[in-house]
């Protein structure tokens, strides 16, 4: 088997809604700017609360008291403002903005900063930045070992002034989150964005290895064995949960044909897209006992209760009707029941792909949180959003193989064996052997050769015999060759099955 085959065979039936997912991303993405946008508003509104300006016109002097304390603490005139703090390579920095456009004119301004223990005059660096009508009659000194001043005068209503002190390492012991923080945003961006491509694709690689490890039966399976006949009267819906691990589109298809086969649907193609379904044996086809459930339930979506018939507007109309269909979640459900019934599998696969997909979830929201704390909260230039960003692609990775997480049991295994030495003989490149009632042959492993994907080859093995259409088909051609009934038929069973899978709730997969 090829890489590519191996490929096709993990990714049957696996679905992934990019239209879905690139709105939601855009919609992170929005949240995320604007709550970096309020917390570079909230930065300066926090700034205005450092003084307590006179309401008239100007004011004689205006005073600003510092606390650092040992731990890390910034407070300026007793409100906490210890974001200020940032820790540098080989100090720490400590960066106020004091006056922000006052709105008054101040004849003098004073910020006196008390340090929590003594430090020399060569260990300290003292800035002070003032634009805006401030740039003039300023200066920053030291007052003692533990005290520093900043003062400027005449300072225009559109003032700006900002204080700037660079502390030596050994002054200050900040808890350890800032510490962490601090060590994370000194990681290069170059690492980040490698860490944020390598987390999806190692997540992708340990899937696959994952899924391959479980379903290695199936996917190296090299036997040439033919078996002619199917193994066990099993629904063709149960064998394709057995072989893929997860119900879809060909589940439903192989159902809707194997209940014409069986008598209880009528098919019409009208041509140009158009078909219709019609009841046999009873006009309320979903209270007959001999129906399995998922097939009562699933003959309910197609058809209005006592309606005998159902046109492909019926349907559409049936489908559209609901965002997610509880009915068609209920066939998934009552089919993988039967699997597990049947001891395929040690636990239903419903649970198993719900738990991976609840991990992922998880996984996903636990990055978004990261990655909106990370935007309000980390420091400038924020690389560390890539790591966030990766582990959300991972946790989509994870969502998204979810449903090809099988847990096959040993009789499954095995069963599973017979069923592709079957499926061998479905696919086999080479005519029918004659028999009486052939194209009766036809009809009844249609629905097996559906749900196995091999719908066309099956088909390829009879154009060399006369063919018969079934009693349950009807079209308006005049003559129905084996060509136009595949070319018609496919077509219609192709759609309603993809149209009723997509509308699934997504929590059965």
């Amino acid at each position: 088997m090829s890489t590519w085959q191996i490929f096709l065979e993990l990714f049957h039936g696996a679905r992934f809604y990019w239209r879905r997912f690139w709105i939601f991303l855009l919609l992170v993405m929005a949240g995320s700017t604007g709550l970096y946008l309020w917390q570079t508003q909230s930065k300066n509104e926090a700034a205005l609360q450092f003084t307590s300006l006179p309401t008239s016109s100007s004011a004689n002097l205006v005073n600003v008291d510092i606390q650092v304390t040992a731990g890390g603490e910034v407070l300026v005139d007793g409100k906490d403002f210890s974001k200020s703090l940032k820790i540098l390579p080989n100090s720490y920095e400590i960066r106020i903005l004091v006056l922000d456009e006052p709105g008054v004119y101040i004849q003098n301004f004073r910020a006196i900063m008390h340090l929590p223990g003594k430090v020399q005059p060569n260990e300290i660096k003292q800035r002070i930045i003032a634009i805006h009508g401030a740039e003039h009659n300023y200066n920053a000194y030291i007052i003692d070992s533990q005290t520093l001043a900043y003062v400027a005068s005449a300072i225009s209503p559109q003032g700006e002034i900002t204080i700037v002190a660079e502390l030596p390492k050994t002054l200050l012991s900040p808890p350890l989150g800032k510490k962490i923080v601090y060590t994370l945003s000194q990681v290069p961006a170059k690492s980040y964005i490698i860490i944020s491509i390598i987390l999806p694709l190692l997540t992708f690689a340990v899937m696959i290895f994952m899924i391959i490890r479980r379903r290695q039966d199936q996917i190296f399976h090299l036997s040439r064995k033919i078996n002619n006949t199917p193994p066990t009267d099993s629904p063709p819906a149960v064998i394709g949960a057995l072989v893929d691990g997860q119900v879809g589109a060909r589940e439903i298809a192989a159902t809707l044909i194997d209940l014409a086969v069986r008598g209880y649907l009528y098919i019409t193609s009208k041509g140009d897209g158009q078909f219709s379904f019609g009841k046999r044996k009873s006009l309320a086809l979903e209270n007959l006992a001999e129906l399995r459930e998922f097939e009562r339930i699933l003959l309910s979506k197609i058809f209005e209760a006592k309606d005998y018939k159902s046109t492909r507007q019926d349907v559409d109309m049936r489908v559209g009707r609901h965002i997610f269909s509880r009915k068609i979640a209920q066939v998934y459900l009552n089919i993988y029941d039967e699997a597990t019934n049947l001891g395929f599998f040690v636990q239903n696969p419903v649970r198993v792909h719900l738990y991976w997909k609840y991990a992922g979830v998880g996984l996903f929201f636990l990055g978004l949180i990261g990655f909106a704390l990370a935007a309000i909260f980390s420091p400038d230039p924020k690389f560390i959003l890539f790591f966030w960003a990766g582990g959300m692609a991972a946790s989509l990775v994870i969502i998204w193989l979810a449903g090809l997480m099988p847990a096959r049991s040993i009789t499954g295994s095995i069963a599973l064996r017979k069923w592709l030495e079957f499926r061998n003989y479905l696919n086999l490149n080479r005519s029918v052997e004659p028999g009486a009632n052939i194209m009766d042959k036809f009809s009844q492993l249609l629905p097996y050769a559906v749900v196995f994907g091999l719908e066309s080859e099956w088909a390829r093995r009879f154009l060399k015999e006369r063919f018969a259409k079934p009693d349950w088909y009807e079209s308006e051609d005049r003559a129905i060759t084996l060509e136009n009934f595949v070319g018609h038929l496919y077509p219609i069973i192709e759609y309603v099955g993809g149209s009723l899978a997509r509308s699934h709730e997504p929590t059965v997969e």
